[in-house]
C-alpha cells in the first residue's frame, strides 16, 4: 500500500553514525538484561532487522512512497523488543527515540506528530502493562524525550533544507557567472566585428577602389602597371579575408536567433541553393554561446562538404538533447569516401578544432556508395 510521499530530505552522515552507534550500544545493554539465551538471540535478530531496514530502505530512499509501511514495520520491530521484558528496557526505548528522529527528519509536521504519537503510545502501553502504576513515572519521562526527539529531527530537516537551498543558490550564481562571461566574450566579438567592418574593411575597400582607378589610367606597358595591378589584387584578397574573419567572429544568423532557429534558416537556404532535399529533426536544446557557434560551424562545414563532394540527393539533419549531451548529426546518401584516402581539404580538422575548444567531439563514418554521417556531440550547459 502506497502512502502520500514525504518531502525528500538528504540524510546527514552524522545521523547514520548516531543510529549505528545507538543500535550497537543500546542493543547490547538491552540484550544483557534478558533472562534466556533464546530471548537474547531473538532480540539480536530483531535489532539486526531494524538496522537492515534502515540501511537498505530508509538510507537508500526506497521507503519513499511507502513511508507508512516502513515506519510501521520499524515500530513493530521495536515493540517486539520491548515485549521481551528486558531488565534494561530503557535501552530499547532509546531506539524508539532514534526512530522518531528519523520520522521527523523526512516527514511533514502533521505526519511526524502522528507517527511519534503512535510510537509513544506503543511504549506507554507496554510500560504500563509490564510495570503497572509504577510505570507512570517512566511514561511521563518518555513523553518529554519523545517530544525532544521530534523537535531534534525537525531541526535537522530545516538545516538540511537550508543547506540544499544554499547549494542551489551557489550553483545558480555560478551558472549566471558563466553566462555573463560568455555574453561578455560574445559582445566583445561583436564589437570587434563591427569595428573591423566599419573601419578597416571600408578602408581596404577604398584602397582597392583607388588602385583600380589608378590602373585604369595606366597602360600594360607602363612600369607601374604590374605593381598597381598586384597591389589591387592583394587589397581585394585582404578584403575577402576580412569578410571571412568578421563572419567567423560571430555568424550573423546567430546574432538574434537561437541555435535551433539558426539551423532551420541555414538549412532551408542551403537546400534552395543546392537543390538537395533535406529532412530536419530539430529539438530545442540548451548549450553555451560558444557551443552554439561551434555546432553551427560544424553544420556549415558538413553541408558545404555535402554540396561539393557527396553527389547526394538527400540529407538528414538532426539536433537532439539526451543524457546531458547535445548531438548534431548530418547524414547524406551520397557516394561517401574512403577514410584512409581522405583529402586534407575536406574540413574535418577545422570541425575537430572547433569542437575541441568547447570540450566536444566529432565522429565521422562513411562507406563508399553509401553516404557519410557527421556527428558532433557537446555536453549540455
Amino acid at each position: 500500500m502506497r502512502s502520500d510521499p514525504v518531502d525528500h530530505v538528504r540524510i546527514p552522515h552524522f545521523l547514520d553514525i548516531a543510529t549505528y552507534v545507538s543500535m550497537a550500544a543500546m542493543s547490547l545493554l538491552g540484550i544483557s538484561g534478558l533472562p534466556s539465551l533464546r530471548s537474547q538471540l531473538l532480540a539480536l535478530a530483531l535489532v539486526i532487522l531494524f538496522g537492515v531496514l534502515y540501511r537498505f530502505a530508509f538510507r537508500s530512499g526506497r521507503y519513499e512512497g511507502y513511508s507508512s509501511l516502513y515506519f510501521g514495520a520499524q515500530a513493530l520491530i521495536l515493540g517486539l523488543l520491548f515485549l521481551l521484558g528486558s531488565n534494561n528496557a530503557d535501552a530499547f526505548n532509546f531506539l524508539f527515540l532514534i526512530l522518531c528522529i528519523h520520522i521527523a527528519v523526512v516527514s511533514t509536521a502533521r505526519v511526524a506528530v502522528l507517527w511519534i504519537a503512535v510510537c509513544f503510545g506503543i511504549v506507554s502501553l507496554i510500560t504500563l502493562a509490564t510495570r503497572g502504576t509504577e510505570g507512570l513515572y517512566a511514561v511521563v519521562f518518555y513523553s518529554i524525550t519523545f517530544v525532544v526527539s521530534g523537535f531534534f529531527g525537525f531541526t535537522i530537516q530545516q538545516l538540511e533544507r537550508a543547506r540544499d537551498r544554499n547549494e542551489r543558490l551557489v550553483e545558480e550564481l555560478q551558472s549566471t557567472q558563466r553566462k555573463l562571461q560568455e555574453l561578455a566574450v560574445v559582445e566583445e566579438r561583436n564589437r570587434l566585428a563591427r569595428d573591423l567592418h566599419d573601419s578597416v574593411k571600408q578602408q581596404v575597400f577604398a584602397i582597392s577602389m583607388q588602385l583600380s582607378a589608378a590602373r585604369a589610367f595606366l597602360k600594360e606597358g607602363d612600369k607601374a602597371y604590374a605593381s598597381v595591378a598586384q597591389a589591387e589584387k592583394l587589397a581585394q584578397q585582404a578584403g575577402a579575408e576580412l569578410t571571412t574573419l568578421i563572419y567567423q567572429l560571430r555568424p550573423p544568423v546567430l546574432e538574434h536567433k537561437s541555435l535551433t532557429e539558426a539551423i532551420k534558416v541555414h538549412v532551408n537556404d542551403w537546400m534552395r541553393q543546392n537543390n538537395i532535399e533535406t529532412e530536419l529533426n530539430i529539438g530545442d536544446v540548451s548549450v553555451s554561446l560558444d557551443s552554439e557557434q561551434a555546432l553551427f560551424r560544424v553544420l556549415q562545414e558538413a553541408l558545404s562538404n555535402v554540396a561539393r563532394h557527396s553527389q547526394a540527393n538527400k540529407v538528414w539533419v538532426t539536433l537532439k538533447s539526451e543524457n546531458d549531451h547535445v548531438t548534431l548529426t548530418i547524414e547524406d546518401n551520397g557516394i561517401g569516401y574512403d577514410p584512409k584516402r581522405i583529402a586534407k581539404g575536406i574540413g574535418l580538422d577545422s570541425m575537430n578544432e572547433r569542437l575541441a575548444a568547447v570540450h566536444g567531439r566529432l565522429e565521422t563514418s562513411s562507406l563508399q556508395t553509401q553516404g557519410t554521417t557527421v556527428t558532433a556531440t557537446i555536453r549540455r550547459s
